[in-house]
């Protein structure tokens, strides 16, 4: 999208004066690196990914309402499911994660087209994001964050630890008896 993004403020919308240029760019930019963020953070808090990934999907909303403002203002067509061209739209973002896949129809595609592939980016992206948060919420109801990760695994490991230790002790005086009935047997025998 931040390609996208900028090449569509390049083509569209005016070199200056315009305020939407930064914002729709910074709206790209900062949902992409708040996910980057937000999975790089996921390693060590689950509640920061979390945060963070909300913040990233809440900038691409932000996106998408820009790139439909963009229609409404200059009079072109949203497409939804009924336009003879939506299907395909989304067949084609759906199946394409990669700039060259888009590059070619950036500089080619009118405003309306342009638009509507990008929200069809946002849209698709919203319901990726909304099954990761899902994901996480799920994972953190059955296996916690990664504090709680973190002392289970220190806590079995202590466990563990204790159970041996209380093994070898038993085992220990278990030997001594041992030995101690064999050299009352010795003693029995007579030999020293």
């Amino acid at each position: 999208m931040v390609l996208l993004t900028d090449v569509f403020c390049k083509r569209f919308l005016p070199l200056y004066g315009d305020r939407r240029v930064d914002q729709m760019n910074m709206a790209a930019r900062c949902g992409k690196q708040n996910i980057v963020e937000g999975c790089e953070d996921g390693q060590t808090s689950t509640e920061m990914e979390v945060k963070l990934v909300n913040v990233g999907r809440s900038s691409f909303q932000e996106l998408r309402e820009d790139y439909e403002d963009y229609l409404k203002r200059n009079n072109l067509q949203v497409w939804d499911k009924n336009h003879p061209r939506f299907d395909k739209m989304v067949a084609f973002c759906r199946a394409n994660n990669d700039w060259q896949a888009y590059k070619p129809l950036s500089e080619t595609l009118s405003a309306e087209e342009f638009c509507n592939m990008a929200l069809s980016l946002c849209h698709i992206t919203d319901k990726m994001f909304c099954g990761y948060l899902k994901h996480l919420e799920k994972t953190f109801r059955e296996q916690g964050g990664i504090k709680e990760r973190m002392h289970a695994v220190r806590t079995g490991y202590r466990q563990e630890q204790e159970a041996r230790m209380r093994a070898l002790e038993a085992e220990n005086a278990a030997l001594k008896k041992r030995i101690a009935e064999l050299e009352e047997k010795l003693k029995g025998s007579g030999r020293d």
